[in-house]
């Protein structure tokens, strides 16, 4: 089945193509909204949003591949409801810090920790870049996608990309130089 009758049968109510469709494209989705919005339950809420949202009619006719218009039309989920929440995210994101430094694991506390406090620090500059910036860094190092196709979800041109990334990882460089000692290839960039 290709990706326009998965689609057509999912807007016809055929449990084996939403099925089919949830099993191929619900944990990428899930994982993009994860990363844009930072927050697994409203993550999930807007990856069943966009799910929702391709049942009910979402414009895919073919004309690029179904993961870049998914991609798409998760981003701008996202972008609209960071707009909705952008003070609660934020206290979210500090709760959620506190409870990660207070419930350690693993063997070697202090290690975990560190390697916390660098990824923290790295996502926290990525946090702290604006959209234009954040969104092609999180497409790119988070879900490795190629500049062609972040251009593609994100409706800007290629070179825009490149131009943005640039800009983004320069501003990170300043961001995490300015608070550590360290070299800037020493710090992780796993998500805490």
């Amino acid at each position: 089945m290709n990706a326009i009758e998965l689609i057509a049968g999912c807007r016809a109510g055929d449990a084996g193509a939403l099925d089919a469709f949830m099993h191929a494209y619900y944990d990428t989705i899930y994982r993009l909204a994860l990363s844009v919005l930072n927050d697994p339950a409203e993550a999930d809420d807007a990856a069943q949003d966009v799910v929702v949202a391709v049942v009910r009619g979402g414009a895919y006719q073919g004309q690029a591949s179904l993961k870049t218009w998914l991609y798409a039309m998760t981003v701008n989920h996202c972008r609209s409801r960071l707009r909705k929440r952008r003070t609660r995210e934020r206290l979210l994101q500090a709760l959620q810090g506190v409870f990660r430094l207070a419930h350690p694991a693993g063997p070697d506390p202090e290690t975990i920790a560190i390697r916390r406090e660098r990824a923290s620090a790295v996502w926290q500059a990525v946090d702290a870049l604006d959209e234009k910036h954040r969104l092609p860094v999180i497409l790119y190092y988070g879900h490795e996608l190629p500049a062609g196709e972040i251009a593609q979800v994100l409706h800007i041109s290629e070179g825009t990309v490149h131009s943005r990334l640039y800009t983004a990882r320069a501003r990170l460089r300043a961001a995490l130089a300015a608070g550590t000692d360290e070299p800037d290839d020493a710090v992780e960039t796993e998500r805490p």
